[in-house]
C-alpha cells in the first residue's frame, strides 16, 4: 500500500501548489479522497469473493479427499476379499460321473480325474454363456 499512499500525497500536494483557492481546493481533495475509497471498497469487495472461493475450493478438496479415503478404504476391503477368495471349481468327469473340486489356474489346460485318473481338458471360459 505504500505506493498508493505515496502517489496519493503527490496528487494532494499537486492539487495544494495548483489550487488556490480554499473551497475548490477541499472539493477537489475530497473528489479524490472519494475515489480512493470506491477503488478501496472494490479491491476489498474483489478480495472477500476470492476468500469465499478459496473456502469453497478448499470445502471441495477436503471433501474429495474424504471420498478419495472411503474409496481407498472400499479397495483395501475388496482387495482383502480377493485374496482371501476361494477360487475353487467343481468339476465332473466326463468318463465315470465324478464330482470333484480344483483350484482356478487358467494356465492348466488339462487335470487328471481322482477317480478314474483320465485327463480331462479344461476349458475356463464359461460354457453357459455359449449356449
Amino acid at each position: 500500500m505504500s505506493k498508493l499512499d505515496e502517489t496519493y500525497r503527490k496528487i494532494i500536494e499537486t492539487l495544494e501548489k495548483n489550487i488556490k483557492d480554499e473551497a475548490e481546493l477541499n472539493n477537489a481533495k475530497e473528489q479524490i479522497d472519494n475515489i480512493v475509497k470506491d477503488v478501496i471498497e472494490n479491491y476489498d469487495n474483489i478480495f472477500n469473493k476470492y476468500d469465499e472461493k478459496i473456502d469453497y475450493l478448499e470445502k471441495l478438496q477436503n471433501d474429495s479427499e474424504r471420498r478419495i479415503d472411503d474409496l481407498e478404504k472400499r479397495i483395501k476391503y475388496f482387495e482383502k476379499l480377493l485374496e482371501m477368495e476361494d477360487y475353487d471349481i467343481f468339476v465332473t468327469c466326463p468318463y465315470c460321473g465324478f464330482e470333484f473340486q480344483t483350484e482356478y489356474d487358467e494356465n492348466i489346460e488339462e487335470i487328471p480325474c481322482p477317480e478314474c485318473g483320465r485327463l480331462i481338458d479344461i476349458d475356463w471360459s464359461d460354457d453357459e454363456e455359449n449356449e
